[in-house]
């Protein structure tokens, strides 16, 4: 179906979201009036936009019903193609609008009110518009009707094998689907349940996985530079992520518009501006006041934007105790925690680690990056720099047998490096501060060695640091 979307500049973001909505479920969207040329030109392509188009969507707001504003000429030009507005004309409220100055026109049909995900309800309700009476029936009374059509002979036995033939189809597209997806190949399982849907559109596993599948991929996300953004992505889920959030499983809808939110801030990182996520972890916790995606996302929106750390840590602690699988969140907290280069905030990075520690939580793949680079540099600047204040300020995360053990958990394999030296100093003062002298001993010992071997590297703080380690340490 041809749509027209007519709304005013201010609206301008909601009108892009439904749009992109309204194009993951099939329909040509009219929507950029800036590629048009100014002048009579403007108005003449206008014109014929809208007579081309089988449902105009009028975003209500007071600023679309302003005298002089263009919206109003688009609403007259659409009265001159439909009389009567019914079943042609959708008018959306997507803000507060006094009735009073809403035109005639568009009052004569009912107005679309959405109470939660706006792209989602149009997207609905196009798709109730856009189909026949007796489409609608026989989604309704289908298990009747169908059992009318077999006994009525033939054709209707034929039918009802080819549909039954595609579902089975489908449902071994699903299969492939999920396994593609367990491997991180998102983009081809994604394929996978477009075709299943081609051919069975309304079983509700291929819905289910496409759903949970959209989900996964941003929770993984992966953007190639110069081949695809993170808006790519984002852009290619958002109608299914749409679909979900009108679900009536609160957990379901719940889940759906806190993804919705993520994408916004993963268009942000593309240099999207204007994108507000919190009204959809709003409208997510609204749905499931414990919904652990939306407590997560808000706590991570909150620390990248400088806001309150115990405001963010709380919304942490409840994605925690909620259902959402621990080490996506754990990712998410951690990822957070590094956004900024504050001290506090990184030394909570390492408080985090030793509770995964200690409570045996794995980590989550997306999180393999983070603590191979972004620990890793909080222990470096510590305890290789060695300034003072902050040295101390990490000594005190934790108790100091914590701080030693959970860097051996961290960095099993750092030891095994050709550049070994950071790993094997680091641990030497952890293994010192824990009271475990000889051991601190013997890794400062090693340390020496492996500078000595480098005659380059055999004096220097580093050196000089390490011997009088050593003394220390050697001295009763």
């Amino acid at each position: 179906m041809d749509i027209f979307v007519s709304y005013a500049s201010e609206q301008r973001a909601v009108a892009e979201e439904i749009a992109l909505a309204l194009r993951g479920e099939g329909h040509e969207v009219f929507l950029d009036r800036s590629e048009l040329p100014e002048g009579d030109a403007y108005n003449a392509g206008i014109r014929e936009a809208i007579a081309a188009c089988d449902l105009l969507v009028f975003l209500l707001s007071p600023e679309s019903v302003s005298a002089g504003r263009y919206t109003l000429t688009e609403l007259k030009f659409a009265e001159e193609k439909w009389r009567a507005p019914a079943g042609r004309v959708l008018p959306v409220m997507v803000r507060s609008t006094d009735t009073a100055t809403v035109p005639a026109y568009l009052r004569a049909v009912v107005i679309l009110r959405p109470a939660g995900n706006v792209p989602a309800e149009v997207v609905a309700a196009v798709d109730r518009l856009t189909k026949p009476r007796w489409v609608r029936i026989v989604l309704r009374y289908g298990v009747a009707l169908a059992v009318v059509v077999l006994v009525g002979g033939g054709f209707g036995t034929w039918r009802a094998v080819e549909r039954w033939r595609g579902c089975d189809e489908a449902l071994r597209l699903v299969r492939q689907a999920k396994t593609q997806q367990e491997a991180g190949d998102y983009a081809a399982a994604w394929d996978r349940y477009a075709d299943g849907l081609a051919l069975c559109p309304n079983n509700g596993e291929v819905i289910g996985g496409q759903e949970r599948l959209a989900m996964d991929w941003l929770e993984n996300i992966r953007a190639t530079v110069g081949k695809q953004t993170f808006t790519d992505i984002v852009d290619k889920v958002q109608a299914v992520l749409s679909r979900a959030a009108t679900a009536k499983d609160d957990r379901l809808a719940a889940d759906a518009l806190a993804h919705l939110g993520w994408g916004d801030f993963l268009r942000s990182r593309d240099g999207q501006g204007g994108r507000d996520p919190v009204h959809y972890y709003q409208q997510a916790l609204q749905r499931e006041p414990d919904n652990g995606y939306a407590h997560a996302f808000l706590g991570h929106h909150i620390l990248a934007h400088g806001g309150d750390v115990a405001q963010a840590k709380m919304h942490f602690d409840k994605a925690l105790a909620s259902s959402a699988p621990r080490p996506f969140v754990r990712g998410i907290q951690i990822s957070a925690l590094l956004w900024g280069s504050d001290n506090d905030l990184q030394v909570e990075v390492v408080r985090v680690a030793n509770d995964m520690r200690i409570k045996g939580e794995p980590w989550a793949a997306a999180s393999a990056e983070a603590r191979t680079s972004g620990i890793w540099t909080i222990y470096y600047r510590r305890l290789m720099y060695r300034r003072d204040a902050e040295t101390e300020a990490f000594f005190a995360a934790a108790p100091a047998k914590d701080l030693l053990d959970t860097f051996v958990w961290l960095f099993p394999a750092y030891d095994n490096f050709s550049n070994g030296v950071p790993y094997r100093f680091m641990l030497a003062q952890l293994q010192e501060h824990s009271g475990a002298r000889l051991d601190a001993l013997a890794s400062y010992r090693a340390v020496l060695a492996m500078l000595t071997a480098r005659e380059s590297a055999s004096s220097g703080p580093l050196p000089d640091a390490t011997r009088q380690a050593i003394r220390r340490l050697q001295s009763p």
